[in-house]
């Protein structure tokens, strides 16, 4: 081959490299987890993959055009932009689980104390057991939503295309049984106060319900949330003069220990399930009961009545979950630790 057709050749190859490029960067503009999603509602025509930004706000206006293109209706605001709540909400009802949601956020206890929750308490609850939140990884935590934030596109999508794909409403279903017992005045304190986080998303490392604030002294965080241990601990640990959750109205107890192992390996007692009380902190591991402190990879806190509020990377943040006998979770129950002292 002469110089000049290797370099006609050459030159031929590097125009075809370069037509390539654009697209190729158009895709990596998509975390790969969206990307099936950002697909899915291309194909249908409800929204256009060039004009998607997915770590931008998504807008009422285009959330309204989304659900009128998946469920003909079902949100109707146009203006400002559209938060995790709404977006919940709305897949929620769209879903036919609006009743689901309204019977947990009525829910009280047999002497009829009813729990002071966020009014987005049930819909972020069934969404979340439904799988329509995407916990982001951790390089992208500072990317997450808490319920009262504008929602970003990658994740407002993805909530649409698992709603109208593959939603889990059995989980939803699972919720009607839901229910409190009658609580001692210092454990209502606490179960209201863990409660009224639903809302936040899971953050690995995180125990703050905001980025943390100046002079903090346990480390940075990029965006409000909690990891299973982290949600344990900003609810139960005593205040200090450097550490004062925000909002709760009991001083805390004596909780050093900051790791779900590690909270396990200091229980002096080990609660088996029919000793557990409400407030006590309970562990998961895959041996449950036969199990090493070592093995422990997941913490909540016992509500009562057979159930758990927890932080769940697989729920994408603070959730409910059954652990009583017949419960997934009953063969992972390893053992309870009591970190309240007093009634």
């Amino acid at each position: 081959m002469t110089r000049t057709r290797r370099t006609i050749t050459s030159l031929a190859a590097l125009g075809l490299l370069l037509q390539a490029m654009p697209a190729q960067a158009a895709g990596s503009r998509f975390p790969e987890w969206v990307r099936p999603a950002v697909t899915y509602v291309d194909d249908q025509g409800w929204l256009l993959k060039a004009d998607i930004q997915p770590n931008e706000p998504m807008t009422r206006a285009t959330f309204a055009a989304l659900m009128q293109g998946a469920f003909e209706g079902g949100y109707s605001k146009t203006d400002g932009l559209v938060t995790a709540g709404e977006v919940s909400a709305a897949l929620v009802r769209a879903l036919g689980k609006a009743p689901v949601a309204e019977g947990l956020q009525q829910v009280s206890s047999p002497d009829g104390w009813r729990p002071h929750v966020g009014r987005r308490f049930g819909t972020e609850i069934v969404s979340r057991e439904m799988g329509l939140r995407y916990n982001r990884l951790e390089d992208e935590d500072a990317l997450e939503t808490s319920a009262s934030e504008p929602m970003k596109q990658a994740d407002a999508i993805y909530a649409v295309w698992k709603a109208k794909t593959s939603p889990a409403t059995y989980a939803a279903d699972a919720l009607t049984s839901f229910s409190l017992p009658i609580y001692s005045e210092t454990r209502r304190q606490v179960v209201e106060f863990a409660l009224s986080l639903v809302g936040a998303p899971y953050i690995w490392g995180g125990e703050w319900s905001t980025p943390t604030p100046s002079g903090y002294p346990f480390g940075a965080q990029s965006h409000g949330g909690f990891d299973c241990s982290g949600f344990t601990w900003y609810v139960l640990k005593e205040a200090s003069t450097t550490y004062s959750p925000t909002g709760r109205t009991y001083p805390g107890w004596s909780f050093p220990e900051r790791s779900s192992s590690d909270m396990a390996r200091a229980a002096v007692k080990k609660l088996a399930f029919d000793n557990l009380l409400p407030g006590d902190v309970v562990f998961f591991a895959p041996n449950g009961a036969e199990a090493k402190a070592a093995d422990v990879y997941h913490v909540g806190i016992y509500l009562g009545k057979g159930w758990m509020v927890h932080s769940s990377g697989s729920r994408a943040g603070i959730s409910l979950a059954e652990i009583g006998p017949g419960s997934w979770w009953s063969d992972q129950l390893a053992w309870g630790r009591r970190i309240i002292t007093k009634n």
